[in-house]
Order: C-alpha cells, then structure tokens, then sequence
C-alpha cells in the first residue's frame, strides 16, 4: 500500500475507448477478475465484522457469476492483511492498540476459502504489507523497527502451496520462496494460459525461477502479477511505481523497471501485468488508484499494464465517506472477446452494486474511462 496526494487529473489514457454497454457471457467470451488489496476488510483496528463481510462478499460474488461471467481466473494482487508479523504477537502497543496478527490472517484465510471451495482458479502474491517484519516499528513498547521487508511464514502458512487453498489442485503448477512466487495454468477460450505471480519487486533469483516457468510453457499466453508496477494517473502520466528505498533498501530486490528490462520486455509471452500498491489518498471517501500504461516488448508486442487499487474508497451502501471499510466492494474484471478480439476492462462494486465509467459517471473523481475501456488482442494472443 502507498497513499499519494490527490492531484488534478487529465484526460490522457493511450490506447483506450471507453465502453458503452455491458458484454453478455457467451462461448466467445471468457472473465479474469482483480482483487486489489484487500488489508482494510481484515484490519483488526478497522470496524469487524463489517470489513471481512465486504471481502466475503466478494468471493461469494464471484463463484456465484461464474457461469455469468464464464470465470476463468481470479488474481489477488497482494497486501492480503494489514499488519503483517511473523512473531505472532499478540499486540503491540504504540502506533497499534493490541492487534493479533492471527486474527487478520484468519479472516483473509475465511474468505479466500469461499474461492477455494469452488473449482474457479485463482493466484495471490503477497505485497508490503504481508512480509513479516512490515509491522515493525520503533513505536514504544515495540520490536523495533525491521527493514528490507523479508519472510514469510505467515504468507507459506496461510496461502503457500501445502495449504488448502492450493494442495492438489491441478491447475496450481509450482511455487518458489515460500510461495511469494507462484504459478498457474488455466484453460479459457479453447486455449492455455499462463499466471505468473511474483513477489513485491522480486529478486534476480526469482526472475530466475520465473525464467524457467516460462520456458517449461513456453508460447503460453502469459499474465503476470505483482503488488508494486505502476502509479496512479495524475497527469495523464504512465510512470512505474518505484519504493525499493522504503522497503527494499539494501538488498537485491527489483524496482518494476528494472523488472520490466530484465525479464517482462524480453518475455514476448507476456502480454499483461496485474499490480495495486499505489493510490491516491482518500478525499471525502473517494480515492484513485487506476492507470494503464502501454510500452511494446523486443518482440514488438504490447504489454497492458495496470494498477487497480480501490482500498482508499470508503463510501458505502448509503453513500456517505466511511460507512465502508477500505475497497467498498471494488472489483477489476477484464472480459476477453475472442470473437471481437478485444480486451474489455471494467470495474464493480458487489458492496454498492455499482459500475464504475458507466454511462459517463466517474465514481473516483477522473475520467470514466479509467475504469470502463476496451483495447485490443494484443499478437500474444492471436498466434
């Protein structure tokens, strides 16, 4: 999670058209749906159960739009839990009033469980917030402060590849680093995919095992996740997120350019990245965190990339600022036309029953066609 101050935004998005109607499912038509991050439905220090409720909410939404939707994937983009401690303490006393990091790590596990139940799949990867030493802080009466971010215990005990969510399931293909690194191959749209995610600006030894993911499937047509890719728009600009000297001082973690040079450009599988972290602080309720940015792999291929990170957006059911936890409901999806060839992006609230960008309405303050757009097949998947 990163909060940026608010600026006028421009109307500048590449590549994009905004979408006047809402797709039916058909055997043409296949759904990936973004969870961004999801720490404010599981806070402790939030208001229970109404946050956790949100996040099971949301699950249940989606198993139920399955067919709808013709679902074939679902990714988490990390920051599952709010405070991550791999001491299991039960609370520290100073920026935090008696917190159990268990009990977050419950409620995600809770939740997740209503996806893992049904035959949809699905990846996590973890963000800043899931590290076990993120809580460490040099507050009074606590641990002391612990940077780079490292471990996890929690993450491997939780959502690792032994554990419930993921032990013999098929489509879950392997994992590296206590499964902060991951992948899945899924079947849509009479083809094989490839999900690739990967830690919080991952490392070159993670860049390696994912180099051998990619050639063990090679010619998959391959999405990538990561928590930490790309800002939001505040100008009409496109810039990748960089937070390696608040998180990853000192060791060998990658900043997503430097990701993007080492392996994504010189990947032409790749033909999507999947990221939330980055926001822009949260004014009456209302806070953006939407952006796409283009660039053309050594193939001469586009690669999509996105932020979708909703966690600053409180306004609820009733409308007013607060009266939800963090996320209100908000969801990504991304419908693939293989018919249109077109990739139609859009984004729903279960918690309000909203669309955003819908008929010109702009539910986080820029233009609505940050949340509502269509581009087209990228080669990757017209090969």
């Amino acid at each position: 999670m990163k909060a940026r101050l608010r600026t006028e935004l421009a109307i500048a998005v590449f590549g994009m058209t905004l979408a006047a109607s809402i797709f039916p499912a058909s055997a043409d038509k296949f759904t990936i749906a973004v969870v961004s991050d999801t720490q404010n439905y599981n806070d402790v220090t939030l208001p229970q159960p109404r946050g956790v409720n949100a996040l099971i909410q949301q699950m249940q939404y989606l198993v139920d739009s399955k067919k709808e939707k013709n679902l074939a994937f679902v990714t988490f983009v990390g920051d599952i839990v709010q405070h991550g401690d791999g001491q299991f303490r039960t609370g520290i006393i100073g920026q935090y009033t008696l917190w159990d990091t268990r009990t977050e790590w419950d409620y995600a596990n809770l939740a997740v469980s209503v996806l893992s139940s049904s035959d949809i799949p699905f990846g996590m990867v973890p963000g800043n917030h899931d590290y076990d030493n993120y809580s460490w802080y040099t507050t009074p009466n606590g641990p002391g402060a612990s940077r780079p971010l490292r471990g996890g215990t929690l993450w491997n005990a939780y959502f690792g590849p032994a554990s419930r969510h993921f032990a013999s399931k098929a489509w879950y293909g392997g994992s590296n680093n206590n499964g902060m690194d991951s992948y899945q191959v899924f079947e849509a749209g009479g083809r094989k995919y490839l999900h690739l995610g990967l830690e919080m600006e991952p490392t070159p030894a993670a860049l390696d095992w994912a180099k051998q993911v990619i050639a063990a499937n090679e010619g998959l047509p391959t999405i990538v996740t990561t928590h930490e890719w790309l800002d939001p728009n505040f100008t009409g600009e496109t810039a990748r997120s960089n937070d390696y000297k608040s998180y990853f001082d000192g060791a060998a973690n990658l900043p997503p350019d430097d990701v993007w040079e080492k392996f994504i450009r010189k990947t032409p599988q790749i033909f999507m990245v999947l990221a939330g972290h980055d926001w822009t602080s949260t004014v009456a309720g209302v806070s953006q965190g939407e952006n796409l940015r283009v660039d053309t792999n050594d193939a001469g291929y586009p690669v999509y990339q996105s932020v979708q990170d909703y966690q600053g957006n409180t306004i609820g059911p009733d409308g007013k600022p607060d009266s939800a936890n963090g996320g209100a409901g908000w969801l990504r999806f991304i419908e693939f036309d293989t018919d249109a060839k077109k990739l139609h992006y859009y984004t729903y609230s279960t918690l309000v029953d909203k669309y955003a960008g819908r008929n010109g309405e702009a539910s986080f303050g820029v233009a609505p066609n940050y949340s509502d757009f269509t581009v087209d097949f990228p080669p990757q998947l017209t090969k």
